[in-house]
């Protein structure tokens, strides 16, 4: 018995706007490269081995993991269920690899805002959000599971989602340093 196409890729929607897919080769490889390198900076870390390549490695994580679901449709991810179980186990992995509190408890800060956001928008609007690459203009793109192409709505609240995390994030940043 074959499955067709339509069967293996179906997306079963769940409450509050998550849903249940599995996850493409992009995702898996995506979320493979965050477990990659933080295994190697914990590697590094377990044997007292200093290098530059580590705090290189350990920014460009951060940054994956703390600016890039504010700034573009990455947090569109969020609502697969297992996309989302992944990128909170990499996010306690992370709280347990970084010794600073404030940057280690950003990415998954990050995480409970913008599913927090998400919810407000779905409540007030009656429809799901659509996350935007936030940029110098207005960027629409079609979502195949809201079956629909965003509005101004949606890109307002990719603004405000991309300003309020900021200044959260500046204001843990300030917080931790007095």
């Amino acid at each position: 018995m074959s499955l067709k196409r339509d069967e293996i890729f179906k997306v079963k929607n769940l409450k509050l706007g998550f849903f249940l897919k599995s996850l493409t080769l992009c995702e898996i490889a995506f979320l493979s490269l965050i477990i990659l390198s933080e295994t190697i900076i914990y590697y590094f870390k377990f044997n007292n081995i200093y290098s530059e390549a580590t705090n290189i490695i350990g920014s460009i994580v951060l940054v994956v993991l703390w600016w890039i679901p504010l700034s573009s449709p990455l947090s569109d991810r969020f609502r697969n269920v297992y996309f989302s179980l992944i990128w909170i186990s990499i996010c306690i992995c992370w709280i347990i690899i970084k010794e600073d509190l404030i940057t280690s408890i950003l990415p998954l800060f990050t995480y409970v805002f913008t599913q927090i956001t998400r919810l407000i928008f779905k409540w007030i609007y009656k429809k799901e959000f659509i996350p935007l690459l936030v940029y110098r203009q207005a960027f629409h793109r079609y979502s195949k599971i809201e079956n629909r192409k965003s509005t101004q709505k949606d890109f307002i609240c990719s603004m405000l989602i991309f300003i309020i995390g900021n200044i959260l994030s500046i204001a843990f940043f300030i917080d931790n340093k007095y």
